[in-house]
C-alpha cells in the first residue's frame, strides 16, 4: 500500500512541469519577436543612411555635370545654400534636389523629418585657387529625424570640383 501513497502525492507534478516548459517556450518566442522588431528598426536606419549617401552623391554629380562654359566650373558657387530650402537658397537645381528630399508623399520622400523649418540640408562651397586654377571644395550635409527613435542623424560628404 505504500507505493500507492507515493503515486498520489506526485499527482499533478507532470502538469506543473508542462506549464513551466510552456512558460520557457513562450519567453523564447517573445524574445525572438523582440529581436525581429529591433532588426526591422535597424534596417530602416540603414536605409536612411544609404539614402543620405545617395542624395549627397546625387547633388555632387549634378555639380560635376554642370561644368559651365568651357568646363570652367565658375557656376559651382551658385549651388551653395545654408540652409537649403525648397523655394530659396542655391540655384534651381539645388531647389529641385531639396524638394525631392522633402517630398510629402511617403513613397517619394527620401529622408524623414526634413522640412523647410527643420533638418534642412546644407551645401557649402569653398574656392581654392592654385596656379591660377580654381577648384571648389564642396561639403554636403544632410540631416534627418528618424520616426522610430526621434533622434536627429547627420551625413556629410565632401568633394573637390573643378577643372
Amino acid at each position: 500500500m505504500r507505493q500507492g501513497a507515493n503515486i498520489s502525492k506526485q499527482g499533478g507534478v507532470m502538469l506543473l512541469e508542462a506549464l513551466i516548459a510552456l512558460l520557457i517556450f513562450t519567453m523564447g518566442i517573445l524574445a525572438v519577436i523582440g529581436m525581429q522588431a529591433r532588426s526591422i528598426g535597424q534596417t530602416m536606419e540603414a536605409r536612411y543612411r544609404t539614402d543620405a549617401a545617395f542624395l549627397g552623391n546625387q547633388i555632387l554629380s549634378l555639380m560635376w555635370a554642370d561644368g559651365g562654359a568651357g568646363l570652367s566650373y565658375t557656376n559651382i558657387p551658385g549651388y551653395a545654400c545654408n540652409p537649403c530650402l525648397s523655394g530659396s537658397g542655391g540655384n534651381a537645381t539645388t531647389q529641385a534636389w531639396v524638394t525631392q528630399i522633402q517630398s510629402t508623399t511617403s513613397q517619394s520622400a527620401y529622408l524623414p523629418g526634413v522640412t523647410d523649418s527643420a533638418n534642412q540640408p546644407v551645401i557649402q562651397v569653398t574656392p581654392n585657387t592654385v596656379n591660377a586654377v580654381t577648384r571648389y571644395q564642396v561639403t554636403v550635409t544632410l540631416n534627418w529625424k528618424s520616426p522610430q527613435g526621434g533622434t536627429t542623424h547627420s551625413y556629410t560628404t565632401m568633394a573637390q570640383i573643378g577643372p
